[in-house]
């Protein structure tokens, strides 16, 4: 047993061999990968060197620096590949776990036995038949290993294809180009300035030295690059131009060949793009046959504007107005006559303006201001005298500034020349119908607004197809932009006769004074029958008959909702409206009775409707009464019964006792949840509405009677008729009596 422990603790020759075998197959590997990759970079190296060099022939600054940048990643591969891993110490433990973690029939015996091997003091800790058994164990499975699945060997073999391939391709470009390689070796070893041979030549036009141009941002720019066709250069099928903004967008894009230019001496074969709308700066190159050119630039600056217009306006004198400065917004609506100056300010120094007035034909008149010139300077203000405004103007301002740099798109200004309006002539007939007697008065009320101010105002008629006639009307405050107007005109001195017909107006001229006359405006216009005052008496009582019969309908109609509103039934507890999309039918609109809110509404609503109805009511007996006063065919007892005994109550009921009535309506909408206060409410409503009845029962019995004495009256009409008719007769029959004698 002694002699079992003891070869446990020392390792057999055949598993020292195994591990040092893994080791020198690792450190194979190791130096394998390392030059793989050292070779790959250099090679790598080479052909983006060779290649950025032959397309931008970079100056020595930057082809030192990727000489030197080269040389850091070699160091640096080779340290991190070689260097450090071989520095690296494979201990036998190290490569014991790598194969039991590889081989999983060791089951832990290998590295047991390099353990133990390494530490024979461990062994007593353990038992000595377990230890001797793990020992067998490894032995018997060392002849049974195979390194060569220890290794992935895909990527090394990647590597090292890699590797051959780049080093093969360079080896074959120094043997078929040496020419080209010995170029390469002078300007990246060397540092040569030699330049590479090119069979084109490329050039860009419109740059100088900078290789940068300025243009408008959002507006296009033609690209034109020649290339030389002298008979010794190659001229290229295509030219592509590459380019990237500062946003980060790029492309690339291939030139338009403009035509076949013969080659030649002096020859010019041209290209072009076009950028659509550059709204940030950008880089680009050209390229065509073996030539690149670039990088060119275009710095895109912010177009001349104006940023702020003001318009400094001098009125006519006959406005009355101050002169002002308008900040120009739009289309700018300017008095006609006005002298205009045109002040403007840019949003960078300018150089010149061109402004185009454009005629309404199309013909346009250029004015150029030199700003730079006149102000010693460029200048971001400027002003153009405009002139008197006598039409629609429609200017175009083109800016070009200290860049060079005009005015993408003309800054438009149109003015239109408003002409002085006539006057507003808000004027009514006021207590005078579409009929008048030969007696009337026709009172004018109302208001006349002119902008500038009111002149003068009168009256104009003309009776039937007769010449126009004029009367003044005098008013306060003449010249005042509204005055109030209060005239009557007497109509008795006319001589009016029935069957005739008076047109009536108010007019009124403002202060205009250019070259036209003065403006006037018209009122509404009244075509006045004239009639006797019977038949005037007789259109105004039918008027009567019918506001009569309109009152009726209104006590009726109340008398309803006054019947709806006492047969609401305002039961206790009363459940809240349910609402028609999650409720089921009600019991009131399953038997076809409205619901107390319902009907609470609707007598509202009712009430509201009587409340304006009885209002114009009054007003229209109003409007009677004034009638009768200025045709001048009133009576004092006919307006006390009108005015006192119909208007004024009405009037009175529509302005006192319908609000305390709806207020009360409106309280017990909102008390149908207490059914107490609800029924009080509710009683005190219809003892309100009561009351109403009541006073309009009261009118209603007045009205009847003037209908009773307006009757009277027309029979006492008929009766003067008859009896003038039998008089007319008389006479007549006298007449021809006295002939009789006489003959």
């Amino acid at each position: 047993m002694a002699t079992d422990v003891q070869k446990s603790n020392t390792l057999e020759p055949a598993i020292r061999s195994l591990l040092a075998k893994l080791r020198r197959k690792i450190r194979a590997y190791v130096w394998v990968d390392g030059l793989a990759q050292l070779t790959i970079l250099a090679g790598a190296a080479f052909w983006i060197s060779l290649a950025l060099d032959w397309l931008i022939e970079p100056p020595v600054a930057l082809r030192v620096g990727v000489v030197v940048a080269v040389v850091v990643a070699l160091v640096f591969i080779a340290y991190r590949t070689l260097i450090s891993r071989l520095l690296v110490r494979l201990e036998d433990r190290s490569m014991a776990l790598l194969l039991e973690r590889q081989f999983g029939q060791f089951r832990d015996s290998l590295l047991t036995s390099v353990e133990l091997a390494e530490r024979p003091d461990r062994a007593a800790e353990f038992n000595a038949e377990m230890l001797a058994r793990s020992h067998r164990d490894a032995l018997a499975e060392v002849n049974r290993v195979e390194l060569a699945q220890v290794f992935n060997r895909r990527p090394l073999v990647q590597k090292v294809s890699l590797a051959l391939l780049l080093a093969a391709s360079v080896l074959v470009f120094l043997v078929a180009a040496p020419a080209a390689a010995g170029v390469w070796a002078r300007r990246s070893l060397l540092m040569s300035n030699e330049l590479w041979p090119r069979w084109t030549h490329l050039s860009v036009a419109g740059f100088d030295d900078s290789r940068r141009v300025k243009i408008a941002r959002g507006s296009d720019w033609d690209l034109v690059v020649n290339a030389d066709a002298a008979l010794e250069r190659e001229v290229p099928e295509i030219v592509e131009v590459r380019y990237s903004t500062a946003e980060g967008a790029s492309g690339r894009e291939n030139m338009r060949r403009e035509g076949v230019v013969p080659q030649g001496r002096g020859q010019q074969q041209p290209y072009a793009y076009e950028f659509k709308s550059v709204l940030a700066p950008l880089e680009f190159y050209v390229s065509g046959g073996d030539d690149r050119e670039g990088p060119f630039y275009l710095d895109v600056v912010d177009s001349p504007t104006i940023s702020g217009m003001t318009l400094r306006c001098q009125y006519p004198q006959y406005t009355g107005r101050a002169s002002r400065d308008l900040a120009v917004a739009g289309l700018m609506q300017i008095p006609l006559g006005t002298q205009v100056t045109i002040l403007a300010t840019s949003n960078k120094p300018l150089v010149s303006v061109q402004i185009d007035d454009v005629a309404s034909d199309g013909t346009a008149e250029t004015h150029r201001i030199d700003v730079a010139a006149e102000a010693g300077k460029p200048q971001e203000k400027f002003e153009f005298d405009l002139g008197r405004l006598d039409a629609d103007k429609t200017l175009l301002f083109t800016l070009r500034d200290t860049d060079g740099i005009a005015s993408r798109e003309a800054v438009r200004l149109t003015l239109a020349a408003v002409p002085d309006e006539a006057p507003r002539v808000n004027v009514v007939l006021k207590g005078i119908g579409t009929a008048i007697t030969p007696e009337a008065r026709l009172p004018a009320v109302g208001q006349v607004e002119d902008d500038y101010g009111v002149a003068r105002a009168w009256f104009d008629f003309n009776v039937d197809e007769q010449p126009a006639q004029q009367r003044p009307l005098e008013f306060g405050n003449p010249g005042a932009e509204a005055v109030e107007l209060a005239g009557v005109m007497e109509v008795a001195d006319l001589q009016l006769k029935p069957k005739q017909r008076l047109h009536w107006t108010v007019q009124a001229a403002d202060n205009c004074a250019l070259e036209a006359n003065p403006n006037v405006g018209v009122s509404q216009k009244y075509a006045l029958d004239v009639v006797t005052p019977d038949q005037l008496r007789s259109m105004l009582e039918a008027r009567e008959l019918i506001l009569r019969r309109q009152f009726e309908t209104i006590i009726q109609e109340l008398t309803d909702t006054r019947d709806l509103l006492a047969g609401v039934e305002l039961r206790p507890n009363a459940e809240p409206e349910p609402k028609p999309e999650d409720a089921a039918p009600s019991r009131e609109a399953a038997t076809g009775r409205l619901s107390p809110a319902v009907q609470v509404e609707r007598v509202v609503q009712n009430s509201e409707r009587s409340m304006d109805e009885v209002v114009n009511l009054a007003t229209a007996f109003d409007d009677i009464r004034e009638e009768l006063a200025n045709n001048r065919i009133d009576t004092p007892e006919l307006t006390q019964r009108l005015d006192e005994g119909i208007a004024r109550p009405l009037r009175t009921i529509g302005e006192t006792r319908y609000p305390p009535l709806l207020e009360r309506l409106k309280q017990l909408g909102g008390q149908l949840a207490a059914p107490d206060a609800a029924v009080k409410s509710q009683a005190e409503a219809v003892a309100q509405i009561d009351g109403i009845l009541v006073e309009m029962q009261g009118i209603l019995d007045r009205m009847l009677e003037l209908e009773t004495f307006n009757e009277a009256l027309e029979m006492l009409r008929k009766i003067i008729e008859t009896q003038e008719q039998v008089n007319e007769e008389t006479k007549q029959q006298q007449k021809k009596s006295l002939r009789s004698l006489i003959e």
